[in-house]
């Protein structure tokens, strides 16, 4: 699998973690609120997956781990999007030495 690929994945799971986070959050206060959770897993081929899973018993929401997975997801699509950038830049230098 391209690089461009493998790493668009990781964008993808990046967007359910902080999608996952961001819900939970919207729902602090919801009486007998059951969080969820972004499950990140390697996807066959190559590359990242990722699916909510709800827990199992009405929890709190801890507003540190929520924060820390929005950033943690956010790291995780910054070096994504820098593998894709890194991969056209080297596309782009391998048909300028064949022009």
């Amino acid at each position: 699998m391209q690089a461009s690929k493998i790493a668009i994945t990781g964008i993808r799971s990046a967007h359910v973690g902080v999608a996952a986070a961001a819900h939970n959050l919207a729902n602090l206060n919801t009486p007998e609120f059951r969080p969820v959770r972004a499950v990140q897993e390697t996807a066959p081929g190559g590359g990242s997956r990722a699916r909510v899973v709800r827990t199992s018993e009405p929890a709190a929401v801890e507003i540190a781990r929520e924060l820390v997975s929005m950033e943690l997801a956010s790291v995780q699509a910054r070096a994504s999007s820098g593998v894709v950038a890194a991969e056209r830049e080297m596309l782009g230098s391998l048909f300028d030495a064949f022009a």
